[in-house]
């Protein structure tokens, strides 16, 4: 019997429910989150959902929203479901491969769209399936990308999370597709790499690139810097 818990985010802002051994929501959907630009009555679509993290993270800062997100795994989607009635949230769920033709979907587009997409080409070190479907690509990032682009509106904003060593391929992908261009880097601590970027694009803008300092996680003593806390413990939005 698959057993779960009940976790707080953001302070307690929201509450998601996980299995207690399977796929858990992790800090890069709060990072996603709190990226976002939406203003309350926007539409938002997330990208491969999972439990529905980062929509409840996004919902808790910026009031009524039209939450919609789109998840392959029938667990991990009735999960979403399930935690935007425990947090009395608005949503709406496709259980769709976004490889497939999706009828609810056909010629919709979006204010915003973002996603925390499958991370690793290679196998997770996990084997369960859930996760495998969870962190190992299953086609080329450039179909999960375009995709989401092909949903959104003009002005309206993508907001991707990856891993850093990802970002000149992302980029490419990007290239003459969307303006005003940034990226994010997220240092672990200060004076070590990045191992995460957030990169953020507008349809039809002609604004210039920008490579931004980027945000420490940590300080030294392994505790939160206060950015990174305020983002994690108040829901507050990603100041850039």
């Amino acid at each position: 019997m698959t057993e779960y818990t009940i976790d707080d985010f953001l302070g307690g802002l929201i509450h998601l429910k996980q299995e207690k051994t399977g796929y858990r929501a992790t800090s890069d959907a709060v990072l996603l989150a709190s990226a976002i630009p939406a203003l309350p009555g926007q539409e938002i679509l997330d990208v491969g959902c999972g439990n529905g993290a980062a929509c409840l993270s996004l919902a808790a800062r910026v009031p009524n929203l039209s939450l919609t997100g789109i998840e392959i795994q029938h667990d991990m989607g009735a999960l979403a479901v399930e935690n935007s009635l425990i947090n009395q949230q608005d949503f709406h769920l496709i259980e769709a491969d976004i490889r497939s033709f999706i009828p609810e979907l056909h010629q919709k587009t979006f204010h915003h769209v973002m996603t925390n997409p499958p991370y690793f080409t290679e196998d997770p070190t996990r084997q369960t399936i859930q996760h495998a479907i969870a962190h190992k690509e299953q086609f080329p990032l450039s179909e999960w990308i375009n995709f989401c682009l092909k949903h959104l509106r003009p002005k309206g904003t993508f907001t991707i999370i990856h891993r850093a060593e990802r970002l000149p391929e992302i980029l490419t992908i990007l290239d003459k597709k969307l303006g005003g261009i940034i990226v994010i880097p997220f240092w672990p601590k200060k004076g070590q790499k990045p191992k995460r970027i957030l990169i953020q694009g507008t349809l039809g803008t002609k604004k210039p690139f920008t490579l931004h300092p980027g945000f420490i996680l940590h300080n030294q003593d392994n505790t939160r810097t206060q950015e990174i806390e305020d983002i994690m413990r108040q829901g507050k939005a990603l100041p850039f």
